[in-house]
């Protein structure tokens, strides 16, 4: 009978073999879970080499694998003046919006919903514009929610520090723990603390 067990993992085995029959190189682009959506509104920041840029807004493009960089288009929609600019993401905040979250000491902030104006590194804070309240606050991230979908970088994991660096795509926030399932890759999907993955 034993045998017969130690046959089976070579029939698992087989199954990735199957699923390949898809031939995903078929298609132009396999999907991606770990670059920012084309059409996500970023502005720049950190920018050493063009320090006048930073705080300008641009609009994701395309992601380029071969030098881990996103094509941004700079400017308004509207002006002449429109340009490209190829950008590492470590440059790069997402506008996104966001879910206010058990925050103790402005209750009436929690559920409302916002928009990412920009990270402030020292304090480690998002300060975040309430569409409702018409301001602009301050808060960790364990009190903001991104939306499903959202690509964020993963940062501050002890448990599986490999992974911090890492980006993929919030698929679920599990409200109990306040944590997230992120889709690393077609195979991956991990859970963490809210706080572990920033934009």
């Amino acid at each position: 009978g034993m045998g017969g067990m130690g046959g089976m993992p070579g029939g698992m085995g087989g199954m990735p073999g199957g699923n390949g029959m898809r031939r995903p190189q078929s298609q132009p682009q396999t999907k991606r879970y770990d670059t920012i959506p084309r059409g996500t509104v970023v502005s720049l920041k950190g920018l050493v080499g063009a320090p006048e840029r930073n705080g300008d807004q641009g609009i994701i493009q395309q992601y380029n694998p071969s030098n881990g960089r996103y094509i941004v288009l700079l400017g308004d929609e509207d002006e002449a003046e429109q340009q490209q600019m190829s950008v590492k993401p470590s440059n790069l905040l997402q506008h996104v919006h966001v879910r206010i979250h058990d925050v103790k000491s402005q209750p009436e902030l929690n559920g409302k919903t916002g928009t990412i104006l920009t990270w402030i590194a020292a304090k480690e804070r998002y300060n975040i514009h309430v569409m409702a309240l018409n301001k602009v606050v301050s808060l960790r991230p364990a009190n903001v929610v991104l939306d499903t979908g959202i690509v964020g970088q993963i940062c501050g994991l002890s448990s599986k520090p490999e992974l911090n660096g890492k980006w993929g795509t919030i698929k679920n926030w599990v409200r109990e723990s306040n944590k997230y399932d992120v889709q690393l890759s077609a195979s991956q999907v991990i859970r963490i603390k809210v706080e572990n993955l920033r934009v």
